[in-house]
């Protein structure tokens, strides 16, 4: 997906909130100066997870923040890690684990701080929700068909705190052939391996880097090893926009989950705002 002109002031406003970060009135000024300019000559023809990373880039040169995020990824995993059991008792309970868990991870997908102020979400009431909701696309016949024949599944993760509520699913779909996949360095609440390790899910299946500093994966800019494993998995699964803004266009087959929670996505995909896609990216 291109950069689209109802981006930019998505990005100019992400930018002042995370600007927030700094008490130096003089920083923050340079900051958002750098921001407008910065935007007056974006390239429309790449994808929005670049732009993000470039900005996370200034924000690092001109406040030496790192990880503006690092406080509230803390507390998501935290408030999800206490959900964990309950959780787990309910997939184990369920008829249909795998359906069950699959609804979970997706609800864990409202943890966005890119989209949404996710500390005001009441998350239990999320997964009651998303435990009835119905697909906008629904691939999960064939997902499931998919899992069972698979011997390798790449994973690729979106946000801190969601990241427990993937381990569920993970667990169901079975941590020895998953291969999680976390970002190279800190950039929105985008889960990095410092999550995967307080989240425990490092004791559940193996966890890779993508090298990559951007929010999504844009496999131009990953790793080598990234790119290889991206190749030979027999199936990849994808959570969040971030993810599908980034991977959609791949040539291979790619599972995606989310919640279209932005207007340009939901035209992007045709489906209405705040719809659940369970789908592969070639439609079928």
């Amino acid at each position: 997906m291109r950069l689209h002109l109802e981006c930019i002031p998505c990005l100019i406003r992400h930018g002042f909130d995370i600007s927030a970060q700094t008490a130096d009135r003089a920083v923050r000024e340079r900051f958002m100066r750098e921001i407008l300019a910065w935007a007056s000559s974006l390239n429309y023809d790449q994808v929005p997870p670049l732009a993000a990373r470039d900005m996370y880039a200034m924000l690092r040169r001109i406040t030496g923040i790192d990880d503006p995020f690092a406080r509230v990824k803390q507390i998501s995993n935290a408030k999800a890690l206490a959900m964990y059991p309950g959780l787990k008792s309910r997939v184990t309970a369920s008829p249909d684990p795998f359906d069950t868990a699959l609804r979970i991870a997706l609800a864990g997908n409202m943890i966005d701080y890119g989209r949404n102020a996710a500390d005001g979400l009441d998350m239990d009431m999320v997964v009651e929700h998303f435990q009835n909701v119905s697909f906008a696309r629904d691939h999960r016949a064939r997902l499931r068909e998919e899992v069972r024949a698979a011997r390798e599944v790449l994973y690729i993760l979106d946000n801190a705190g969601e990241i427990v509520f993937d381990r569920l699913f993970i667990e169901e779909i079975g941590p020895d052939k998953v291969i999680a996949v976390v970002r190279g360095e800190p950039i929105i609440n985008d889960v990095t391996m410092e999550d995967a390790e307080r989240t425990g899910l490092i004791d559940v299946c193996r966890v890779v880097s993508s090298g990559s500093a951007a929010s999504g994966t844009p496999v131009a800019i990953c790793s080598d090893a990234f790119k290889e494993m991206f190749r030979e998995a027999d199936l990849v699964i994808a959570k969040g926009q971030g993810n599908y803004e980034s991977l959609h266009e791949e040539a291979r087959d790619i599972f995606h989950l989310f919640v279209a929670k932005c207007p340009v996505i939901s035209v992007e995909v045709g489906v209405a705002e705040g719809s659940a896609l369970a789908c592969f990216n070639n439609g079928t």
